[in-house]
């Protein structure tokens, strides 16, 4: 196993392209929950599936930080195998 750093930077472009990226699955999340809610005011409908679906989106966030670093640390260790 290489002892190189994994390769990730995080730049500001990166970070608003997540944040976007997790906005929608927020609001994606927050659809699905609205007709699971036990309510029929619209504005609490609202309420609790956005509540709900702030827990799945920050799961997301992590996620695809993970993925991200994971996928730059295995395109490293490909070069360097590669220029050996």
């Amino acid at each position: 196993m290489s002892k190189a750093a994994s390769g990730y930077t995080v730049t500001a472009k990166s970070t608003v392209i997540d944040i976007v990226i997790t906005a929608i699955v927020w609001f994606l999340f927050t659809l699905w929950f609205r007709p699971h809610v036990m309510s029929y005011e619209p504005t609490t409908v609202l309420f609790w599936a956005g509540f709900t679906a702030l827990p799945v989106a920050a799961t997301f966030w992590f996620c695809l930080q993970m993925f991200k670093v994971t996928r730059a640390h295995q395109r490293k260790i490909k070069e360097e195998k590669d220029g050996e």
